[in-house]
């Protein structure tokens, strides 16, 4: 049997996870005492309102059991009343909730730790050692194994674990990131009895993707690539802090970054591993757009083809049918018949004017017949070919779009990976200028042309009304520019219209 028990506070997170029926198989509240409410997270709201009346910050007790065999609930109550009276929380308010996880059932415990009477917290002094000694107890009453820790405690042995125990914040770091406390404390103690010196440590940390950095409250830490910080003695398994310090005593603390520092690295290669992630999606991507679009456009084509050869086909034999039937009806007597009754009214110029239009609408021609047949059906056939050559076009039409827009997508993604700055992009457009102004291509605008031009046009205006006022033939001479340019606007200016009033009729000398 196996009793772990913690004070803390935030009873509404622990209502929340004692009721989590997502990891549990089943969960059962089954009993809840000193409290008006009968769920958990009302009881807790209780415990918690209660002991905002003194100073205590951690106003629960948790405690989980874990036994090795299957307990009736009359042996837990029992295991309770006795971790009660042990750690002197007999007569406080508790709930009591049961578990099934993986098939086996665990029981928790949350007692208030806050004595109403006395409006204080129960003191919990030595709470790991008292219910390691009870845990013996319970499993010899009980008939229960005992685990190898609690075997070495029973016989008053020094144990050194194995496997390290993870706490609750690294369990819930490991359901976040995938990464087991074992497997982080395997590849540092490795890396560790691998190196034969601090520098070697540190490059082989680096080499497994943790940072080695100098920590606020130890002197060593270590960073992983999540930026999560870790105490290096805990993740050096079979070496003691002391060993550790004395191997790394060649590190001054100005050669380590700070935590600080070590956790801005970490982000700096999250995010190069994570642009280099995306390069490589985005060329995935961009592989099998075009892929996509090339099968597209050969299944289109295909179509396509396989269209105009089905079209070919067809008209190949509607030409033989045709010709076929024209074949067989040319050897037909009435056939004859017909073609020299209007070979004679060719012939004779007396009945063609007679019955020449008389032909023509009855067709009495067999052979004007076949002709028309004949061109009827060239007709039809070079249509279909125009609308199979205009479906061709528009297909070229559509890929070519396709292409471009395929272009497009890649530049403005390339834009976008890049992440032009506008400052470069300045810098670039007045090295363009300064190129071009040296080889005499474009050369900047003197300020003072502007009052040069004033000043010109000041001149014109000066000889041009000089001109007007001193001669005779005032109108032979030709008239200015800007005269022209008066007279040409009124000439082209439309002709304004009279407003109708509103009402009726229209106003006085419109």
């Amino acid at each position: 049997m196996i009793l772990k028990g913690s004070q803390r506070g935030h009873g509404d997170d622990l209502a929340t996870h004692l009721m989590n029926a997502l990891d549990n198989e089943r969960v059962e509240i089954a009993e809840v005492y000193g409290a008006v409410a009968e769920d958990l997270h009302g009881a807790f709201a209780e415990f918690e309102a209660v002991a905002s009346g003194t100073r205590a910050k951690q106003y629960l007790y948790s405690l989980s059991i874990n036994p090795s065999a299957p307990l009736s609930r009359e042996q837990y109550d029992e295991a309770i009343a006795a971790i009660e009276d042990r750690l002197g929380l007999t007569g406080q308010p508790r709930a009591v909730v049961f578990h099934v996880k993986h098939g086996r059932e665990h029981c928790h415990v949350v007692w208030s730790r806050i004595d109403v009477e006395k409006m204080r917290a129960i003191h919990m002094a030595h709470d790991h050692r008292r219910l390691c000694d009870l845990s013996c107890e319970l499993a010899r009453k009980y008939g229960l194994d005992l685990p190898p820790g609690l075997k070495a405690w029973e016989k008053k042995e020094a144990f050194r674990k194995e496997k390290l125990e993870p706490t609750l914040a690294e369990n819930a770091y490991t359901e976040r990131t995938g990464i087991d406390p074992e497997q982080r404390r395997d590849e540092i103690t490795a890396a560790y009895e691998q190196s034969d010196s601090a520098a070697a440590f540190r490059a082989a940390l680096e080499q497994k993707g943790y940072v080695l950095a100098k920590g606020d409250r130890r002197g060593f830490v270590v960073v992983d690539k999540f930026g999560h910080v870790h105490s290096l003695s805990r993740y050096v398994k079979g070496h003691t802090a002391k060993q550790i310090k004395a191997k790394l005593a060649p590190l001054t603390p100005e050669q380590l970054p700070t935590v600080d520092q070590a956790k801005e690295q970490m982000r700096q290669r999250r995010q190069a591993a994570k642009d280099a992630e995306v390069d490589r999606l985005r060329e995935q991507c961009r592989a099998a757009l075009e892929k996509h679009f090339a099968e597209n456009q050969a299944k289109r084509r295909a179509e396509l083809a396989g269209a105009e050869q089905a079209l070919l086909v067809r008209q190949a034999s509607e030409k033989l049918a045709l010709h076929a039937a024209q074949k067989r009806e040319s050897r037909g007597i009435l056939f004859r018949v017909r073609s020299a009754v209007a070979d004679l009214i060719g012939r004779t110029p007396a009945l063609r004017s007679v019955l020449g239009h008389i032909q023509k609408l009855t067709h009495l021609d067999p052979k004007e017949r076949h002709r028309l047949e004949r061109e009827a059906l060239a007709r039809r056939h070079a249509r279909e070919k125009l609308d199979i050559e205009r479906k061709k076009r528009a297909l070229a039409k559509i890929e070519a779009r396709e292409q471009r827009a395929l272009g497009r997508g890649q530049a403005q993604t390339r834009d976008k990976a890049q992440q032009i700055d506008p400052a470069k992009r300045h810098k670039g457009r007045q090295d363009f200028f300064e190129a071009a102004r040296d080889q005499g291509l474009w050369r900047k605008r003197d300020p003072n042309e502007y009052e040069l031009t004033v000043r010109f046009n000041d001149a014109a205006e000066f000889v041009e009304g000089a001109d007007r006022a001193g001669g005779d033939d005032d109108d032979d001479r030709a008239p200015s520019w800007k005269e022209r340019a008066e007279n040409n606007a009124r000439r082209h200016r439309r002709p304004r219209s009279p407003r109708p009033r509103k009402g009726r009729g229209y106003r006085r000398g419109e």
